[in-house]
């Protein structure tokens, strides 16, 4: 059986960024198997054949989104802009983490599937971060994607430190009654974060050839060089990506330096897992030496713009890592610090924030450049660009349908800069995945979202109601020392080469003991102004018109 689609303007997104302004696709099975004028003439004929009238459509590939966090699902917008390590802290709290039955976890990651195809993704790396280790949570998460039709690169995240193994100064800056609660929470060992992986790798690893299961150390600074080389080998033997999150935040680069005596990226190459199969996500607080240890290793990253901004983690050196070489894909991150799972926005959001921190505006990142890492950067994170991330023969047959009309698109100029720039995920009509609609005119074809949105709402309030406000009153008696945890790490030196932060204006940096507050707010104790100048007498404009 064959799609063909005909006579639309093509962006391939391929290698020499080929377009054609009018053009069929045909696709036989899950392949694409012809792209060209006239290419689809004679398969349009033939019988059987789906044809889709492309006239006032503009196709490009899939988006892939590179990393994102599904079991957030139920939590888009609970939270309001935080960093990084005091926002885990509720959003994740050790103390009320709910365990939820399996088809609860299946519908908070159709929540995120709908909204990501509807987005423009094709394909989702989803970071699958799930403490209780339990095998329902993921089942139930992969499922999800099975029935919706997406591609899917499910990833088992696991760590194996403790809570306060993983973070600096935790026994400065907590009293010994939260130390003691922290101490007494469950741990799942190694072998059973491994089991858990080869439990979902044998269940679901290569299903209807959209599935895949990959794994996910959390982080260097919550892994044990146990199970790093663990990982690594079983990445190694079935030739599988690795994924972690790794110098997010300033307090990651200030733990690895005190406690490691090196940055991570430097840990990672001791370790000998700095190789291409890694993909280090997010990648802002990198020095020169980082950059480069990572473009001779072939190591990936995945920049995440929307989150980086809400949490304040900092600006990514884009432009030094492209300079580099290392590819880069993009990822909205999670579903409460993008706030949804949409990667037009997220290209938005990559495309315009790079103007900060330099006036050398030839060196600011494009929207190409952006759209690059939209497509074959987040494919070559997953170590499936010879499979998806551009449309061009022999490819799986992964591409969206947007609508030419679309008020974004007038006057059609450059497709990609549009995409960029000016139009919303509205304008994204159809989408395919291995050669099967998945969503034609915007209503999603393989499931009965009518139906299932009322138990996906009525299951995502119940978490906000019993669930968050649990892990909120869990975590009270850590934030003061989250925040002070934070504002110490920013107090620190650190020499990078550039500067994901600006100064911040209204701090003053103080050295005091850790029972006091470590920075002073300026506006508690606002400046006085300067006076001004006294003025000139002003000269009497009578006599100055005299004067001419």
């Amino acid at each position: 059986m064959s799609l063909i689609i005909t006579d639309a303007h093509v962006v391939t997104g391929d290698a020499d960024d080929r377009r054609h302004d009018r053009a069929d696709i045909v696709i036989e099975g899950d392949r694409i198997g012809a792209i060209g004028p006239g290419a689809g003439r004679a398969a349009a004929a033939a019988p059987g054949a789906t044809v889709v009238d492309g006239r006032g459509l503009i196709a490009m590939p899939g988006l892939i989104d590179a990393h994102i966090h599904s079991e957030e699902g139920f939590q888009q917008a609970v939270y309001g802009n935080a960093p990084l390590e005091p926002w885990l802290m509720q959003a994740y709290s050790p103390f009320g983490f709910p365990l939820l039955s399996e088809r609860e976890q299946y519908l908070r990651t159709m929540l995120a599937a709908i909204l990501a195809i509807r987005g423009g993704a094709t394909t989702v790396q989803d970071d699958f971060v799930h403490p209780p280790g339990t095998p329902e949570a993921q089942h139930g998460a992969i499922r999800a994607y099975a029935d919706i039709g997406i591609r899917a690169w499910s990833a088992v995240d696991m760590w194996d430190k403790s809570f306060r193994g993983s973070l600096p100064w935790v026994g400065k800056v907590f009293g010994a009654a939260e130390l003691a609660a922290l101490d007494a929470l469950p741990m799942t060992t190694t072998k059973a974060q491994i089991d858990l992986f080869e439990h979902h790798y044998k269940n679901w690893n290569g299903h209807d050839g959209r599935i895949r299961v990959i794994i996910a150390p959390c982080g260097p600074q919550r892994c044990t060089p146990d199970l790093l080389h663990e990982v690594d080998r079983i990445s190694k033997e079935r030739g599988i990506p690795l994924h972690s999150h790794c110098l997010e935040t300033k307090l990651q680069a200030i733990q690895a330096r005190e406690e490691y005596g090196m940055t991570f990226v430097e840990y990672f190459a001791e370790l000998g897992l700095l190789t291409d199969r890694l993909t280090l996500v997010h990648a802002i607080w990198v020095n020169e030496r980082d950059i480069q240890m990572m473009a001779e290793a072939g190591t990936a990253m995945v920049h995440n713009p929307l989150s980086n901004l809400k949490t304040g983690a900092g600006v990514a050196p884009i432009r030094k890592q492209l300079k580099a070489g290392i590819a880069i894909g993009l990822g909205t991150d999670g579903v409460c610090t993008a706030d949804g799972v949409d990667m037009v926005e997220c290209i938005h959001a990559g495309a315009i924030m790079h103007t900060l921190g330099s006036t050398d505006y030839d060196e600011w990142v494009s929207a190409a450049e952006v759209f690059r890492m939209a497509t074959l950067g987040g494919a070559r994170t997953g170590l499936m660009d010879r499979e998806v991330g551009s449309l061009e023969v022999g490819k799986r047959a992964d591409l969206i349908l947007l609508d030419r009309d679309h008020w974004g698109f007038i006057p059609l100029s450059d497709p990609v800069k549009h995409v960029a720039y000016s139009v919303t995920s509205e304008a994204v009509r159809h989408s395919i995945v291995n050669g099967r609609i998945v969503m034609r005119d915007r209503q999603l074809t393989l499931i009965d979202e009518v139906a299932i949105k009322g138990e996906i709402r009525e299951a995502a309030e119940r978490f906000l109601r019993d669930h968050v406000s649990a892990m909120r009153e869990g975590s009270k008696p850590y934030l003061d020392g989250m925040r002070r945890m934070h504002l110490k790490a920013h107090a620190a030196r650190l020499s990078l080469g550039h500067l994901p932060r600006f100064a911040e204006s209204g701090a003053q940096v103080t050295t005091v003991p850790w029972a006091a507050p470590i920075v002073a707010l300026a506006e508690t104790a606002p400046a006085a102004r300067p006076k001004r100048p006294a003025a000139k007498p002003k000269r009497s404009t009578r006599n100055a018109k005299r004067r001419r």
